[in-house]
């Protein structure tokens, strides 16, 4: 079985496709701390993520690393539809019950006002505090709550992070960024934003949303996380420069009810899909 950091690991890379390296540790007051920072990347010139499970709440806090100067400059510097992808995985935070807490050069800043930030980021606070599932946490204290709030969180800080789109993956990307744009080489490809899957499923979860199969329950934790990601209008179809709505336009499917979506032209949307699944279904004699 794996452990709760290799789960924890897997579970946040898989939803949000950064590759995450995850220590353990208890602060002062005794309550466990789970701290994910970027595989592979510089300590100091990067960032971290602490997520610390206390009484009945889940805290996750950005925290920069000492010389991180250059990358809080280029996260306040994210284009619109960066900017965008955040204030929508914020707000999916706020709606779950989660306090989102945001500052930018010591001045507090409403994360769904962008004309309360400032030009240039030289300073980052943001802290998410949110209450954990009284059902679950006699069984559980908190790390399945841990789970699903330190994906949310990471979502959010990758929409502003500084990293080059990456197309080479089939149907999939993350909130509010740009998408289409054809680009020639012996044949067509279209570029897809990957933060757009990241957005999308921190929103939508990781279940097809048309049969409701959900890979980890299915086949255990070589398969927890995966899901493809389905645009309601086919890529091939957006204008360059298309800014994704993810709780409009990006739906999680698996493979199965994916391809079947694709059988059509336009696409079945999710609810055609679920028909066709009751209709299916042969009563028994």
């Amino acid at each position: 079985m794996a452990t709760r950091l290799e789960q924890l690991a897997r579970f946040v890379t898989a939803q949000t496709g950064l590759a995450c390296d995850v220590r353990q540790g208890v602060d002062s007051r005794g309550d466990p701390w789970y701290l994910l920072a970027p595989a592979g990347a510089s300590a100091d010139h990067a960032f971290a993520v602490r997520v610390t499970i206390r009484w009945r709440r889940i805290v996750a806090v950005f925290e920069p690393g000492k010389f991180a100067g250059d990358l809080l400059a280029a996260m306040g510097s994210a284009d619109a539809a960066g900017r965008r992808a955040f204030r929508t995985v914020l707000a999916e935070c706020s709606n779950r019950g989660g306090d989102v807490k945001f500052q930018v050069n010591e001045t507090p800043c409403d994360p769904q006002r962008e004309e309360t930030w400032p030009a240039h980021w030289s300073r980052l606070l943001l802290i998410l505090n949110s209450r954990i599932d009284p059902e679950t946490e006699e069984d559980d204290p908190g790390f399945g709550d841990a789970l699903q709030w330190a994906q949310l969180f990471v979502a959010a800080i990758i929409a502003l992070l500084p990293i080059q789109p990456n197309d080479a993956e089939e149907d999939v990307a993350p909130v509010g960024y740009a998408e289409g744009g054809a680009a020639s080489q012996q044949s067509i490809r279209y570029e897809r934003d990957r933060r757009n899957r990241a957005a999308a499923i921190a929103i939508w979860g990781c279940k097809c949303q048309a049969c409701g199969l959900d890979f980890g329950d299915t086949y255990g934790d070589v398969a927890e996380g995966f899901i493809e990601v389905h645009h309601t209008t086919p890529v091939s179809e957006l204008e360059p420069g298309t800014i994704i709505d993810p709780t409009e336009d990006l739906v999680p499917l698996c493979p199965n009810c994916h391809a079947v979506a694709h059988r059509r032209d336009p696409p079945f949307c999710v609810e055609e899909i679920r028909e066709l699944i009751r209709s299916s279904v042969q009563p028994s004699d």
